[in-house]
């Protein structure tokens, strides 16, 4: 019998933990990425001796990330990456669950008539931190193995299945966005955007507040996060199988099922895993011979997935500067959520930015500017610091900074569509300087070796992400895929046959877990239909 061929589109961490797990079971896999390294958004680079990561700063969830590189065979040295949060001058270490009442107590002394609102808030943050820990704790099934552990499945898992219940149920209450919640909870809108600012528009309310208790959990490996997807290709070559990088997939006929690249080189498969993003995949899928009924159900996902859009993007700037390490290891961890502010972005970032994008064609470019230098001062910035966590990052007695916030894709475009980008560019890029260097970093703007700067165009063009999208699909809107972190196995099996989806586009909300979860989840279901143990 000739050997199945299994393609997979998309190296990115989905793409490559799922043609991992199968080549770990004897698959041969073939994966198929358009840029020219592997990664997607877990990528490191090196400029003039610094080291920079150009999408996540951190790998947090320890306990889903660790078990995955030691069942795909990785060992890979990490290094705790220490995670502070910062309101003006107030600045607390996030590294243990303790931490949670000097969270509390900073919010306390910036909103000291709200102390029982804030109470409040604390209290849903502890709970939500006990169901994070059900669903990628120790005990979570995720990456465990029958045949090796047994006794867990006999003793541990029936404990944990009736407590992943009682979460679920929680989880299904706290599916509000997180602006309605906390709009119901506190009083307080500066305290509330504060808290909320932190996270994409709409977020549902039960993961922005279980978010704190993965801050103790973040790690950074050696080298870089982009050093987990290197590891993973080195690891698929070595078990036989084959990443081909800049090759772009053009198109799919779904009935042949015949994958087309740039080139006009074919690749006929048998079993394929999307790894890459979902509305691509519609775009370049035909199809002729396919029953009435898989068609129809084909042809409503296109549309719902088509007309849907991704979630927020961000605007990163990288600096490299002649301060030393220890200059901003006095001041936070290598891992920094600031806010410079305690007054909060308001209505800055909805109805004023809504304002300004339905009166584009008379915008005033001055009064842009204003807006955008109030955006830049009030809103929350993670700043990542990797020569705190790997001293290696940078050269000596200097230090590479990234520093980003939420920012929407749409006035990007529109933007250069003006032919006005790097102007745009360069009034954003000093706003932030000045605004990180009246605040948290007073010597900043007087050591800044060179700068640089990503949009939410870049990322869209880099990677391929509609949008610019970082995390999958808006929360503004419903979901095009019937998949929430509790029933994402539904959206895995696509309509079209024999195509599975893993990754950001695959469920929401969608991070790095989400991403190691579905690409399991896609290589078990192709193991088990090419006739694999399913056991395994």
């Amino acid at each position: 019998m000739p050997e199945q061929k299994i393609v997979i589109v998309g190296a990115g961490i989905s793409g490559l933990t799922a043609a991992t797990s199968l080549a770990m079971r004897g698959h041969k896999v073939l994966v198929l990425e358009k840029q020219a390294i592997c990664g997607g958004l877990v990528n490191s680079f090196v400029r003039d001796g610094f080291l920079f990561d150009g999408g996540i700063r951190a790998t947090e969830n320890a306990g889903m990330i660790k078990p995955m590189l030691a069942e795909l065979g990785l060992d890979l040295p990490l290094f705790p990456s220490r995670v502070s949060l910062g309101v003006e001058d107030k600045i607390i270490t996030s590294d243990s669950q303790e931490s949670l009442a000097s969270y509390a107590k900073l919010l306390k002394e910036f909103y000291p008539e709200s102390t029982e609102d804030v109470e409040k808030v604390i209290k849903v943050i502890g709970k939500y931190d006990t169901y994070m820990q059900v669903l990628f704790g120790s005990d979570s099934p995720f990456f465990k193995d029958a045949k090796r552990d047994l006794s867990y499945f006999l003793t541990t898992f029936i404990v944990w299945i009736f407590r992943f219940l009682a979460t679920g149920a929680a989880i299904m209450r706290m599916q509000m966005p997180m602006e309605v919640f906390l709009g119901k909870l506190i009083g307080n809108d500066s305290l509330r955007d504060i808290i909320s600012q932190h996270f994409f528009k709409k977020t549902p309310a039960f993961f922005a507040m279980s978010y704190f208790s993965l801050y103790p959990d973040y790690f950074y490996p050696k080298g870089g996060v982009g050093r987990i997807p290197a590891a993973l290709q080195s690891r698929l070559e070595e078990l036989g199988s084959e990443v081909r990088i800049e090759t772009e997939i053009v198109g799919l006929d779904a009935s042949r099922k015949i994958l087309v690249d740039s080139a006009g080189n074919a690749y006929p498969y048998d079993k394929l895993i999307w790894c890459a993003d979902v509305k691509h995949l519609y775009r370049i899928t035909t199809w002729d011979t396919f029953p009435k009924s898989i068609t129809q159900k084909m042809l409503k996902e296109k549309e719902q997935v088509l007309a849907s859009r991704g979630a927020e993007s961000v605007f990163t700037l990288f600096l490299a500067v002649d301060l030393p390490p220890e200059y901003f290891h006095a001041i936070s961890e290598g891992h920094f959520f600031y806010t410079p502010s305690r007054n909060g972005l308001g209505e800055l970032h909805r109805s004023e930015l809504a304002s300004l994008l339905e009166g584009w064609e008379t915008l005033n470019r001055e009064e842009f500017y204003i807006w955008l230098d109030s955006f830049c001062r009030l809103n929350t910035y993670e700043i990542s610091i990797p020569v705190l966590n790997d001293s290696s990052a940078a050269p000596e007695g200097k230090t590479g900074l990234i520093a980003s916030f939420l920012f929407d894709y749409e006035l990007t475009r529109r933007i250069e569509a003006g032919g006005w980008y790097e102007e745009f560019e360069q009034h954003i890029k000093a706003s932030i300087i000045e605004v990180l260097t009246t605040s948290v970093y007073p010597e900043l703007k007087e050591h800044i070796l060179f700068s640089f700067s990503a949009s939410p165009l870049r990322i869209e063009r880099t990677v391929g992400s509609s949008e610019g999208a970082i995390v999958g699909w808006s929360f503004e809107q419903k979901i095009p895929l019937d998949a929430t972190m509790l029933t994402m196995k539904k959206a895995i099996k696509s309509p079209i046959p024999d195509v599975f989806r893993a990754g950001q586009w695959t469920a929401s909300p969608a991070g790095l877990p989400t991403c190691i979860m579905t690409a399991r989840m896609a290589a078990d279901m192709v193991h088990a239909e090419l006739g694999g143990d399913k056991s395994v």
